[in-house]
């Protein structure tokens, strides 16, 4: 895959099936058919809301065999515990949150407008489960048939991606202000780059995925951007969405998982074998450990600045 920036759009050559390319933007994709040699042909597509504050959820049982162990890595306690329920881990930028009683990793997106998010996943095709408004925080408003207004802020509810990884949205009356003020600051500039110094490296939270393209198209439909190279896309949201940016990864496997993947400028052999890790074989220079729940944790070497393929995002 190559990429390349023109003015304000981001070109992205791609290979699927040998002959389908997509040139895209907030609003538009352009799809180019190379085989059938028409002409390009434009969509528009409504712009989505940003869907909230990004945080990983992690099943953890043991909790305290899984804490120990990620501290032991150079995580640390960010103050948000629930003794033997839920613990946060921070590591640099990036945290990772615990929780004993979870049936299964999940997403967390914190902060939008609950019903308007709905209104609008339901107008994408996406299913929704699991709605229902916060009663006991905010009085609900009902229309004349009984429906809940969008007055209605908080609230929760879930969407499952092709392979069943679960997006739960939750937001509580104290987070629309602040989540609200993030959409309207500006982005970072650098929001992908790889820090020079630390053991582990820049974190980041890959959904192994068992039919890469449906899932590429779920996200699509989320609003969010993709950058795909070889066996793997970045799934990240819009500049247009503010200081609510977040970055994650796909690749393509065999059946659903996660990896706790970190990419490292000049990863310290001698370091991370003492912690435990062993040197992966493969293509890519890397090392592996597994966590008390059986998750892969994986340091991957790597010559560039940042996570992200040349202009892949600002």
């Amino acid at each position: 895959m190559a990429s390349k920036r023109i003015d304000s759009v981001l070109v992205i050559k791609t290979c699927v099936e040998g002959r389908v390319g997509i040139i895209q933007n907030v609003d538009t994709y352009l799809i180019i058919d190379h085989h059938a040699g028409k002409k390009p042909r434009s969509i528009q597509v409504e712009s989505m809301s940003p869907l909230g504050f990004f945080s990983i959820c992690l099943r953890a049982v043991p909790l305290d065999k899984t804490v120990d162990f990620y501290k032991a890595l150079g995580f640390e306690p960010i103050g948000e515990d629930a003794p033997g329920l839920r613990v946060s881990l921070s590591h640099g930028n990036d945290t990772l949150t615990f929780m004993s009683f979870l049936d299964d990793n999940l997403i967390n997106f914190r902060g939008a407008h609950i019903h308007n998010l709905k209104q609008e996943l339901l107008g994408q095709g996406v299913k929704v489960k699991v709605f229902e408004e916060l009663r006991d925080k905010e009085q609900l408003l009902l229309d004349d048939y009984g429906h809940p207004l969008p007055e209605n802020e908080c609230g929760h509810f879930s969407v499952y991606d092709p392979d069943g990884n679960d997006l739960f949205f939750n937001t509580h009356p104290e987070e629309r202000a602040p989540f609200e003020e993030a959409v309207l600051s500006p982005p970072p500039l650098v929001k992908d780059a790889i820090p020079e110094h630390g053991m582990l490296g820049r974190l980041t939270y890959c959904l192994i995925v068992v039919d890469l393209l449906a899932s590429i198209k779920f996200y699509e439909r989320l609003g969010m951007h993709v950058v795909r190279e070889k066996d793997r896309a970045w799934i990240f949201p819009p500049d247009s969405h503010g200081d609510t940016q977040f970055l994650f990864q796909l690749e393509q496997g065999q059946k659903k998982d996660v990896v706790i993947r970190f990419y490292q400028h000049s990863p310290d052999r001698v370091g991370l074998e003492g912690l435990g890790f062993k040197e992966r074989a493969g293509e890519r220079l890397g090392w592996l450990i597994y966590d008390p729940d059986g998750r892969v944790v994986e340091v991957i070497s790597t010559s560039d600045k940042r996570l992200l393929p040349s202009s892949g995002t600002s």
